[in-house]
Order: C-alpha cells, then sequence, then structure tokens
C-alpha cells in the first residue's frame, strides 16, 4: 500500500475511534490488528473503503447537521490561529519528500495539555494547521485527538499525486518503512534506539514546538 494510502487508512481509523487510547506495545499490537480487519470494503468507485471511513462519513453527516444549529466559533480568524499558521508554513513545506514537487507532505505533532493549552488548545492549533497547509496548495485532512497528558494533531495532504513523482513518494515510503522496521527490531533495547535517533514523529513534534514558540515570541500580544 503506498504512503498516502496507508496514512489516509490510519485516519480514518481514528476518527471513527477504532484505534486504542493507548498506543503502547499492546496498543500498537492492537492497532495492527484493527487496521487490518478495516480493509475489506470496497466501494461502487473500484477504490478501497474502510469500515472506518464509513463509519467517519456517517459522523461528518450528523456533526453538519448539528453545525446548522449550533454556531461555532471561526478559529480561523483567530489572530492566534493566523500569527501560528504564518510560523508552521515552513514546518510543513519540510515534510514533503525531496523530488515530489510539494506533494505528500503531513505532519504529526505530539504535545502535552499544557504546551497545547498555551497555544489555545487542540481546535485552534487544528484551524492553524488546516490554514497552513491550504496556503500551500494542500488538499487537507487533519486529526485532532485530546486526552487529559497528550493532544494529538496530524495534518495531510491527500492530493491526488501526479505520475512525475510517484517515484519519489515511493522511494520516501519505502525509508520510512525500513525505519520504522529497525526501530520495531530495537524493541526495548535502549542503546539500539539511541543510535536511531529521535523518531519521525518525536522530530516533526520538535520542529512544531519551535515554530509555535516563534510565533509567541513575535506575537506576544495575541496570547496575553
Amino acid at each position: 500500500m503506498a504512503y498516502q494510502k496507508a496514512l489516509a487508512h490510519v485516519i480514518a481509523c481514528s476518527e471513527a475511534g477504532l484505534l486504542p487510547a493507548r498506543l503502547d506495545h499492546e496498543g500498537m499490537e492492537q492497532a495492527l490488528v484493527v487496521l487490518q480487519q478495516n480493509l475489506s470494503v470496497v466501494g461502487p468507485t473500484g477504490r478501497a473503503h474502510s469500515d472506518a471511513e464509513s463509519k467517519t462519513a456517517a459522523a461528518t453527516k450528523t456533526a453538519s447537521a448539528k453545525a446548522t444549529t449550533v454556531k461555532r466559533p471561526e478559529l480561523s480568524k483567530d489572530p492566534r490561529c493566523v500569527a501560528l499558521a504564518e510560523a508552521l508554513k515552513p514546518v510543513l513545506e519540510a515534510t514533503c519528500p525531496p523530488g515530489a514537487s510539494g506533494y505528500g507532505g503531513a505532519l504529526q505533532a505530539n504535545l502535552h495539555s499544557d504546551d497545547a493549552a498555551i497555544l489555545g488548545g487542540m481546535e485552534l492549533i487544528r484551524a492553524a494547521m488546516r490554514r497552513a497547509a491550504r496556503q500551500l496548495g494542500w488538499r487537507v485532512r487533519t486529526v485532532g485527538y485530546a486526552r487529559e497528558r497528550l493532544v494529538l494533531v496530524i495534518v495531510q495532504d491527500v492530493r491526488e499525486e501526479p505520475v512525475e513523482v510517484a517515484d519519489a513518494l515511493e522511494e520516501d515510503f519505502s525509508r520510512s518503512g525500513h525505519e520504522m522496521i529497525e526501530r520495531m527490531s530495537a524493541g526495548g533495547d535502549e542503546e539500539a534506539l539511541r543510535r536511531l535517533g529521535p523518531s519521525p514523529v518525536e522530530r516533526q513534534t520538535q520542529a512544531f514546538l519551535q515554530a509555535a514558540r516563534s510565533a509567541v515570541a513575535a506575537h506576544p500580544d495575541v496570547w496575553r
């Protein structure tokens, strides 16, 4: 499965609430089972649809109906959202694989709830990611997940990639898969994990936090 489709499937399962809340070793094994079990359904267009996607579509329809009766503030116009989005654009650009002409980008930030609260909360962070991605021309999908000590936010470019960048995306997918296998093989070997360095999500989270801190420092008045 290509990287874009694999990530889209993970996001669909997450949005449908099918993945375990705790992704420790046992949780990762449970998540793999869930992801595999939800690959089988095929829609009328011939594109593979997971059960999670069907549930997500139903949830989206329900949410849209509720939105007609409950007016929510437009976070994209919040000054904090505007400032954070501007700072995040180069971070999102950096996630696009080399040679892919700006396609295939995706960013995941795993934040402590206190850091997320300082920035305005999960929904504002998600809105800022969406705003930044759209300014880069991405077709955007986002996921937000908040618990007592963890706020996880993902943004992904879901555009259909042109043929000329397919090789670059496939090469990046292979590299990412090789790194994942190395990390899984290392298991609890602290020395082996130390040699591998920070994981991709850790690197992306640090890049996000650095950009967020620069936004707060540059616009302290909007975060007062």
